[in-house]
Formats: C-alpha cells, structure tokens, sequence
C-alpha cells in the first residue's frame, strides 16, 4: 500500500480527542485536539501531523509530498490500532494543557533524553491529578518551558511519584533516524 496524504475526518478526530484525553486522564485535553487542523499519512500505519492553515487540501501536495514540510508530527496509530503521541505532539498539548506537566529538574530532564525514568527526588511539581496517567515531562530554565518527552506517572509502594519513561527527544537519536 502506498502512503496517502488525507485530512483527518471529523469522527476520526473526534476518536484521537477522546483517546488523549483518556490516557492523559484531563478532559481538556479533549478539546484541545478538537481545535487542531490535523491532516493523516496513511500506510502500514497512520501518522497524524498539526497543520496551521485551515483551508490547506492534502489534494495541493505534489505526489511524494514530505508531511513534516506542511506539519508538525502529532501521534500514530499502529497497525493494531494502538494510538501512540509523539514527542512534538506532547509539546504541542503542554503549550495548552498545564494539567498534563510534571516538571522536573534540568539534570532529571538530561536523563529522561537518554532513556532513563524520573525518580522522586527529581519531580518538582506535578500539575493536575495524582494519579497514574501519562504526563509530558517538562523543565523550566532561563529560556523558558521545556517538553523533553512523555511519561507515565506511577506511584512506588511508599507513595513516592515516579515518572517511567514513554518516548523522548532522544528516543529519535538512538534509533538512528
């Protein structure tokens, strides 16, 4: 099957919305996805990416058209039907949802890139329920806010948070593309 380059159906996005929402466990996530302008790379599995313009038609593409020059990579869905958010995709929901950050400290956030979970004595804050969900993992400095990746929250046996770690900025270095 050759990859197809489509806009997303309203009832396919509506389908992503709901599913964020779920494993972020924040019903803003929902309407966050919602809002996004989402076009879909379609073949052995599907990739969404976030575009800006409202009236772009995946039609206008040259055929081979690269995704990533119109849009931003969002999630993928295996062809199990799995739905998995990439990096940029949490960056994108962090920027509008504070309730799925866990902030952690600047070196805490170096090893997160390496592979490596958080551990409680490098959570600085968690933003909305503590409860296990996926959050994006951010730390702040001088510059700013920073998504270095996605993590599950879990609580060890003394109920310390834990961050394990999902997918990270690195994540795409270490599998060599």
């Amino acid at each position: 099957m050759k990859p197809e380059l489509k806009r997303v159906p309203r009832e396919e996005l509506e389908s992503i919305a709901n599913e964020m929402a779920r494993k972020f466990n924040c019903e803003r996530v929902a309407s966050v996805v919602r809002s996004f302008h989402l076009i879909k790379l379609e073949g052995r599995w599907t990739e969404y990416f976030v575009v800006n313009r409202v009236d772009f038609d995946p039609a206008d593409l040259p055929e081979r058209a690269d995704p990533f020059l119109v849009g931003r990579p969002f999630c993928e869905r295996s062809a199990r039907g799995d739905l998995r958010i990439h990096v940029e995709g949490a960056r994108e929901l962090a920027r509008r949802v504070d309730e799925i950050k866990t902030y952690v400290t600047e070196r805490a956030a170096v090893l997160f890139t390496y592979g490596r979970d958080v551990l409680p004595e490098s959570i600085v804050e968690i933003r909305g329920p503590k409860e296990p969900r996926l959050v994006a993992v951010v730390y702040r400095d001088d510059l700013g806010e920073h998504c270095v990746g996605v993590g599950r929250l879990r609580f060890s046996e003394d109920g310390r948070p834990v961050v394990d770690n999902v997918i990270d900025r690195g994540w795409y270095l270490r599998r060599g593309g």
